[in-house]
């Protein structure tokens, strides 16, 4: 190797490890793993479709000090057609970033478009079980070690299997559990030079307790582990993207409001959570804390 080379390779992975953000935020996956496919009662019974608007606000900080705002939308649609269903969810934020008390990156991005088919399975008259198919497509280029990513910004394929059991017709556990996969990308570093690369896989799994505190009003409260893994580079920086594979817990908690209007089943819901991550300690995140509101119609 040419000492050129060498030094390249040097300010590159000093350049990442002082001002860059490897990490990305995809409001649509994340929506998905806090949200059943579809929630099964008396007001949705039988209606085909549900639209959904959401406005969010997150939050986070790394150890090494970068800190990102992320101020946006998401719209959902689902259609349903009993036992099965499909759903497209779409998002859009501004994103800020900064470090070293200096703002390093300031755009607004999309994110990927998530799209979901499931079956609903019904046990027994406690039990709703949801198992589902992802894919999500990219809407911009992966520039990762440029800049932070709003969207993965690579195709995802996964598969989730998510359920509800009522303890009586007040109180319900909630469960999910998710795998996705992410299809290697192409992206280039601060030097120009391209990389096939991949930042990893998401396994997680949430459990809830919702509890309706009148007929129509409900809380839910619940915890989620996520984990990310099988980062890697090529040619290999694999000593940076591997400190990108994080374990990660968040708290949630969501109020429901449900309502008729003119025979047309509406929920509206306020979401407040808060997570941090056991590893890395590089880059990981020291907290990320996420507020959004939602208006839901079914009909």
């Amino acid at each position: 190797m040419s000492y050129a080379p060498h030094f390249d390779r040097i300010l590159f992975l000093l350049c990442l490890l002082k001002f860059t953000d490897l990490s990305s935020i995809s409001m649509v996956y994340n929506f998905r793993i806090a949200q059943l496919i579809t929630e099964i009662d008396e007001e949705t019974m039988g209606k085909k479709y549900n639209l959904l608007a959401l406005p969010f606000d997150e939050y986070d900080k790394r150890y090494n000090g970068i800190m990102r705002n992320f101020i946006g939308g998401l719209g959902s649609f689902n259609y349903n057609f009993s036992p099965y269903s499909f759903r497209t969810d779409f998002a859009v934020s501004y994103v800020h970033e900064k470090a070293l008390n200096r703002k390093t990156f300031n755009d607004i991005q999309t994110d990927d478009i998530l799209f979901t088919f499931g079956r609903n399975f019904f046990p027994n008259k406690k039990t709703v079980i949801t198992a589902s198919g992802l894919l999500g497509v990219p809407t911009h280029k992966l520039l990762r070690y440029l800049h932070p990513s709003f969207g993965y910004a690579q195709f995802g394929l996964g598969t989730t299997l998510d359920g509800s059991y009522k303890f009586h017709k007040q109180n319900s556990l909630l469960f999910g559990a998710r795998y996705i996969y992410f299809v290697p990308a192409k992206g280039k570093d601060i030097l120009g030079n391209t990389y096939t690369f991949s930042l990893g896989n998401v396994g997680d799994i949430l459990l809830a307790y919702e509890g309706k505190l009148k007929k129509k009003h409900a809380l839910m409260m619940g915890y989620a582990l996520v984990s990310h893994f099988g980062g890697f580079s090529t040619p290999r920086f694999d000593e940076v993207v591997k400190k990108e594979n994080y374990l990660r817990s968040s708290w949630y908690a969501v109020y429901k409001y449900k309502f008729l209007i003119d025979d047309i089943s509406n929920r509206i819901l306020f979401y407040i959570s808060y997570g941090f991550d056991h590893s890395p300690k590089v880059f990981g995140m020291e907290y990320i804390v996420t507020f959004w509101f939602a208006w839901s119609v079914n009909f």
